[in-house]
């Protein structure tokens, strides 16, 4: 993408703060560096140093919806503050063209003691709407954030929903040429997230270019055109949506001492490709019994990574048994990328008694349908056994796979697939 072409341009940006352990080395930093140079003494300084941002660049492009992705304390919510104006960059140049409506922490721009009325005719004149305008449009904003007698009490009588309603409206009824939303519709309910993400869809058409920062990987690839992937106030990955998930995913799991298993499928390859976990903890104590390898297939044993709605997946499972095992149990878990489990099993929950396992290696297989939503799934594997009638894990692999659902078109977003029908009104009175 050609930088000429940019709404927002951001070049080697970082943000650098003095962090200071308590206000007496604030006092000290401000006055002895001066007295030590006055006395030709050697510079001392009473300070460290935090890196919010590192040398981050991009480009936005008019109409182009650019997903941020990364941890807590990765540098995301600085990021759009120095896109809107709030903060100032140490280092780099960030350029702007156009009207930016911002959606930063809850509350942001808002006076608590005035009203929400007074808050949106403050707010849409510092974007640059007149008086008129902003009668023009006030119903408008009254309709969508939908808080009723409450326009005309202080903010800080809101709830956070309300808040988050009132500025959601405010942003997307000033014409914006960018839109920069910051998690905070995360506070909102669900109906109105949608509500939101509905308007967000019609501000895409209008050609308005829009930041999205999230945690949800499946509202980024939903709704975003491209995603960045932040870590530790760095750049980490500047691209495809699904390819940006897949490097925050991997990366997650390697923060949580996770071992990566390459799923890719080669087109002559007939026979599973079985990937060897490693699990130094495991390893390291004697266990009855633990994992040894994965393998996600398709019904015909070939390695699969994507499967179609409602289609087959099996989990191809090597545990190596180290002393006689009189009731073993095996688990399984799905998961989104970001940690929520969403279903789990074991084998004695499925009422499936196992004979005792003697020491050495087998093999066993769960399969599984798929009537699930287009998203991205991690399989978790646990082995145990059970004592006094309750399941004793053993041995869990956290991360042992992943794999794509494909999406069906027209069928919503989110983890469920209830497989909506809506049935036209008849009329019943004419």
């Amino acid at each position: 993408m050609s930088s000429d072409a940019s709404v927002i341009r951001v070049d080697r940006v970082g943000k650098h703060y003095l962090m200071f352990d308590s206000p007496r080395a604030r006092l000290k930093q401000f006055v002895v560096p001066r007295l030590r140079r006055i006395l030709g003494l050697p510079d001392k300084r009473y300070y460290s140093d935090f890196h919010a941002l590192t040398d981050v660049s991009f480009h936005v492009a008019p109409g182009e919806t650019v997903g941020i992705i990364g941890r807590n304390g990765s540098g995301k919510s600085t990021l759009l503050q120095l896109i809107c104006g709030t903060l100032t960059p140490t280092t780099g140049k960030i350029e702007t063209n156009g009207r930016i409506a911002a959606l930063l922490e809850l509350g942001s721009g808002f006076n608590p003691e005035f009203t929400g009325r007074e808050n949106v005719y403050l707010n849409a004149a510092v974007l640059g709407l007149g008086a008129k305008e902003i009668d023009a449009r006030f119903d408008d904003i009254l309709r969508f954030a939908d808080i009723g007698d409450f326009i005309d009490q202080p903010i800080k009588t809101y709830s956070s929903g309300m808040v988050v309603r009132l500025a959601f409206a405010t942003a997307i009824h000033v014409d914006p040429d960018i839109l920069v939303v910051d998690e905070a519709l995360a506070v909102g309910d669900a109906a109105f997230q949608q509500k939101c993400l509905d308007r967000i869809r019609q501000l895409q058409r209008r050609g308005v270019a829009i930041l999205l920062v999230t945690h949800s990987t499946n509202a980024l690839i939903e709704y975003c055109d491209r995603a960045i992937f932040l870590k530790k106030g760095t750049l980490v990955m500047d691209g495809d949506c699904r390819d940006v998930v897949k490097a925050y995913a991997d990366d997650l799991v390697l923060d949580e001492g996770g071992e990566l298993l390459d799923l890719a499928v080669e087109p002559e390859c007939h026979e599973p490709q079985v990937a060897v976990v490693v699990d130094d903890d495991a390893a390291s104590v004697s266990v009855p019994i633990m994992v040894e390898s994965v393998a996600l297939t398709d019904p015909s044993n070939r390695p699969c990574s994507t499967v179609a709605f409602s289609g087959i997946l099996r989990v191809r499972v090597s545990v190596r048994v180290n002393g006689v095992v009189p009731e073993p149990c095996f688990g399984i878990q799905l998961s989104s990328v970001d940690g929520i489990s969403l279903w789990s099993v074991t084998t004695q929950m499925m009422g499936v008694q196992l004979p005792a396992l003697d020491p050495g290696v087998y093999h066993y297989e769960w399969e599984l349908r798929t009537p699930f939503s287009g998203n991205r799934y991690v399989v978790a594997i646990g082995v145990g056994q059970i004592m006094n009638g309750e399941y004793r894990r053993a041995h869990r692999v956290s991360y042992a796979g992943h794999f794509d659902v494909l999406s069906q078109p027209h069928s919503g977003a989110g983890w469920l697939a209830p497989s909506p029908v809506f049935h036209v009104p008849r009329v019943v009175n004419s």
